[in-house]
């Protein structure tokens, strides 16, 4: 199998626009996790000319090994300059230079060739494109001269780097106009007081024109005039010079990659972690066919350069398998719905040129309770173990009047011939969302803003500022008010005669306005995204379920009952839905309403532990010992063994007359949780041979 992205490469954008976090952050100094034999040679031996400070600093501020294999991953990964080929070029050059530069350039020394001036240089630059080597001219140091062409890519102009051995002893050190002058080239020759740096020039010129230049400057593009006569210019410019070479193997590289770890950690595994690609998200609420009850809908759009799939290797498919995490949260941290799904895509060669330079988008779409929470989803694409982050807040009205911050589609609403669950589906109009929040100059803005039971709401445009809420208000572009139908606003002003730029787009019903921030591109056209929907379960009674489950984890019992009720009266076989009526029954002290609620969940999925496990409660509070006994041992190879579950098994077995079957379950729950008074007084009761009772 090989990955690919959907579009050709491109040079990498700057990453996490929405979650950047300091660096520093990752740990405390003090905190810092030991690197390990293996992590710190890769980090002081094998990249040490390579790594940015910020990378290096990152790396150190790991947390765990698994951590630090997945940053040395993603480190190759950014540099791999052909992502489609199953080799990493990049890496293998760049190991192939410390081979070089350890068997070729550090024999005239103890130390390792990669540690000397000319292995640094060559890990850096690579092979010089001339070498000239003076080894045995009269009154010169042995000295080598290395010539590399201008690298517009690096902001490297043409230029010599100069080695010599001083007092031909100990390895090549690096000419450095800074500290060296080219008379201590010649050891052997002396100078006259005040001219020994043009006499010594004039001496090397004699020698090597090309050898005289570079003890001058390094650079080759210029004259040494200048340079010759007035050597503190050549200062700045050789550090100058020396700065852009030792940046040069990441000078190309957005090193903001390495952000992404404090953002990601938590929420996805290490080989994730350092995969972070950026990404446009959108989510509102939206209200449904049944009044007063909302659905969530979301989507999130990346773009094609980011976007990544996997190529069969013997076919011509291109796939990968996602997974998708959402998690919506009150303002005290509570979760009141998740879900998890793992759809797959797959791609034929044709398809995959059709929507290649496209945005891919995910859109799905839940149902949620009234009240203000923290919407969080996670995307993550198996293809290269990549992954984006989108979070919103939400607002669900609890009913009478409210409208939602505005927000852009790509295109009119299209009407669907059936009506019913679907992602960004508003009665029979069919919206496609425009994530990035992005319009082409001179094509329609067409916004929408949700407003269940308002008649009309004003749309307003103005040119953004950079000063936000402290500078002087800017005049509105345009503004107009607009019919609310359905319970939707829908605006599409023309942008002929507007320039391009950033604008802020606000909605307002007579209280206080609700705005988002779009960018109006000189763009011919902006590009619609493609890609998978995920709607809900439309089955009878599983939008009430839901709810119910979203009450009872916000604390509401009696609202999620009557959810829970009404699900049931759709749909009977709801088996999860008869398992919390069963809870309810047996809080209420209603253990045969409970019996009767689970017995028929219990047909429809016998190996369910839980409902095993209640229902076996219903029938012991219903004084039905053995069948609670046989429900409960049926639930014991499903589930790790507590005590609770032990003890109430145990418990059965003594009221039935099974004391001596007890005893082992007793002792075990025991061996769990010792500090058990009542339960080491029903084991010394069982074994004195008397039953305990009903209970």
């Amino acid at each position: 199998m090989s990955v690919v992205p959907v579009a050709p490469p491109r040079p990498r954008a700057a990453l996490l626009a929405t979650l950047v976090l300091a660096v520093p952050g990752f740990a405390a100094a003090q905190d810092l996790f030991p690197l390990s034999d293996e992590h710190e040679k890769w980090l002081e031996d094998e990249v040490l000319y390579i790594i940015s400070d910020r990378e290096k600093d990152a790396f150190e501020r790991l947390q765990s090994e698994a951590e630090r294999d997945a940053f040395i991953a993603a480190f190759w990964s950014r540099r791999d300059p052909e992502p489609l080929t199953p080799e990493n070029e990049f890496r293998t050059e760049h190991y192939r230079r410390i081979e070089y530069a350890n068997t070729r350039l550090g024999g005239e020394t103890a130390m390792p060739g990669w540690l000397t001036d000319r292995g640094r240089i060559y890990i850096q630059l690579g092979e010089p494109e001339e070498r000239e080597t003076f080894a045995s001219v009269p009154g010169l140091y042995q000295t080598e001269l290395w010539f590399y062409l201008a690298r517009e890519e690096q902001l490297l102009p043409p230029i010599y780097v100069l080695f010599f051995r001083e007092y031909n002893a100990g390895p090549f050190i690096q000419f450095n106009h800074v500290i060296h002058q080219p008379e201590e080239l010649l050891p052997a020759q002396s100078f006259p007081v005040g001219d020994s740096r043009q006499e010594a020039y004039v001496m090397l010129q004699e020698i090597s024109p090309q050898l005289a230049h570079a003890s001058i400057t390094m650079r080759a593009d210029r004259g040494v005039t200048a340079s010759l006569l007035q050597p503190e210019m050549e200062i700045l410019q050789t550090q100058t010079l020396m700065s852009d070479i030792n940046r040069a193997p990441y000078r190309m590289l957005d090193t903001n990659w390495v952000s992404g770890a404090e953002a990601g950690r938590g929420l996805v595994e290490s080989e994730y972690l350092f995969n972070f690609v950026p990404s446009a998200g959108l989510a509102r609420v939206l209200p449904a066919a049944e009044p007063g009850s909302f659905f969530v809908h979301y989507a999130i759009e990346i773009e094609p350069q980011h976007f990544t799939l996997a190529r069969e290797e013997r076919g011509t498919d291109y796939f990968t398998r996602f997974e998708v995490t959402g998690e919506v949260t009150t303002p005290d941290g509570d979760v009141v719905h998740d879900f998890v799904v793992s759809p797959f895509l797959r791609l034929t060669e044709s398809q995959l040129q059709d929507v290649g330079a496209r945005p891919f988008t995910y859109r799905g779409t839940f149902p949620l309770i009234p009240g203000d929470f923290r919407f969080r989803l996670i995307l993550k694409n198996d293809a290269r173990n990549e992954y984006t982050v989108f979070e919103e807040d939400l607002h669900v009205p609890r009913g009478g009047r409210s409208f939602s911050r505005p927000w852009l589609v790509h295109a009119p609403p299209q009407s669907v011939p059936e009506a019913g669950v679907r992602a960004w589906l508003a009665g029979v109009s069919q919206l496609v969302p425009n994530g990035r929040a992005v319009v082409a100059v001179g094509n329609p803005i067409r916004a929408i803003a949700s407003a269940p039971q308002h008649e009309r709401l004003v749309f307003r445009v103005t040119p953004w500022s950079a000063a936000g809420d402290s500078g002087p208000p800017r005049a509105p572009v345009l503004e107009e008010e607009v019919p609310v139908s359905d319970g939707l606003a829908l605006w599409q002003p023309g942008t002929t005669a507007w320039e391009s730029g950033r604008y802020v787009l606000s909605v307002d019903a007579g209280g206080e306005p609700r705005s988002i921030i779009f960018d109006l591109n000189a763009r011919a056209r902006v590009a619609v995204p493609w890609g998978l929907s995920d709607s809900p379960d439309e089955s009878p009674g599983a939008v009430s379920a839901a709810l119910g489950e979203q009450w009872l984890r916000a604390g509401n019992l009696q609202r999620a009952r009557t959810n829970f009720e009404s699900a049931l009266a759709e749909n009977p076989n709801l088996g999860r839905v008869r398992l919390a009526l069963g809870r309810f029954a047996l809080d209420d002290g209603e253990p045969r309403s409970a019996v009767r609620l689970l017995e028929p969940a219990l047909a429809q999925s016998p190996e369910d532990a839980m409902v095993l496990r209640v229902l076996g409660d219903a029938h012991r509070e219903s004084g039905n010992h053995p069948r609670a006994v046989e429900l409960y041992e049926r639930s014991l190879p499903l589930q790790a063994p507590d005590p609770a579950l032990l003890n109430a098994l145990s418990w059965s077995l003594a009221a039935g007359g099974d004391g001596a079957r007890a005893i082992p379950y007793l002792e075990q729950s025991l061996r769990l949780d010792p500090e058990q008074p009542e339960v080491q007084e029903l084991l010394a009761t069982v074994r004195a041979g008397v039953s305990p009772g009903r209970r």
